[in-house]
């Protein structure tokens, strides 16, 4: 068997781009650098000086719990992914020489996560890089009754969210609910029920369908996750649930960023 050369693995890596390699594509529209000074702060273990193994980069531990994020991996087939796959190397700037986190590695890391405040300093991060891009985010609260089948509504909304508008289907449309909007502070655009044995008024079902295209932008959200990230939360502790679900959320965002970059960017 031949040996793999420099250049076959420059023109491996050249095909790949050719096929359109999104994590390629990811890194060209995400400066990661920004996220640095927070997670160096957090992240480092020791400096080496006390013997051991020294710290991983800060930035590439980073951008391998994105990778466990976006592709639904344990930290066992995470180690093996990265070693297995090209692009991941890519993304990772890892070259075929260098050592690779190791799946008990990639847990602790993760693990410093649980530290208070990095993972809202992280988001505040990506805001700021959106608004660098030009980019506005807008904001708003939807509600989703899979689990609690509409009982429960206030402890799930946020009072300090900009806006005051909460969306939501008619699982939670109950007088109840209504009264305890418009004493918090609420706006209502909870979807209006079909009455009984009559037909929907036509100005209802105007009304719900302008609901339901505000609402679908964010429901597309949960789409993705639950079905292209295969997101599913099995952890011990509600902390480390949060570290997951808001990582997912990270993970989407930078996706989605790079999407709305792409296009935009000039044909041609």
């Amino acid at each position: 068997m031949s040996q793999f050369g420099l250049f076959d693995f420059s023109d491996r890596l050249a095909a790949l781009s050719a096929f359109g390699d999104p994590l390629e594509r990811l890194s060209q529209v995400v400066d990661f650098e920004i996220f640095r000074p927070s997670l160096e702060s957090d992240f480092n273990f020791s400096d080496g000086s006390q013997g051991g193994r020294p710290p991983y980069d800060a930035v590439l531990i980073f951008k391998v719990l994105i990778l466990q994020s976006l592709y639904n991996l344990s930290d066992d087939q995470t180690e093996y992914r990265i070693k297995d796959r090209l692009s991941f190397m890519r993304f990772l700037g890892l070259e075929l020489c260098q050592s690779v986190p190791d799946a008990k590695t990639i847990w602790l890391y993760r693990e410093r996560l649980k530290k208070k405040g990095l993972m809202d300093r992280l988001f505040s991060l990506f805001g700021q890089m959106l608004r660098e891009k030009g980019y506005l985010a807008m904001s708003g609260q939807i509600v989703d009754a899979s689990f609690y089948d509409g009982h429960v509504l206030l402890p799930l909304l946020d009072k300090n969210n900009t806006s005051s508008s909460v969306w939501g289907d008619t699982a939670y449309r109950n007088q109840t609910n209504e009264k305890l909007l418009v004493e918090n502070g609420f706006r209502s655009q909870l979807h209006r029920k079909k009455p009984k044995k009559k037909p929907m008024p036509l100005r209802t079902q105007c009304a719900n369908g302008k609901k339901s295209k505000i609402r679908a932008h964010v429901e597309h959200v949960f789409a993705v996750q639950k079905e292209r990230m295969r997101l599913f939360i099995r952890t011990i502790g509600l902390e480390r649930a949060r570290i997951k679900i808001t990582l997912a959320n990270l993970t989407y965002n930078l996706q989605r960023l790079s999407f709305w970059e792409k296009r935009a960017a000039p044909t041609g």
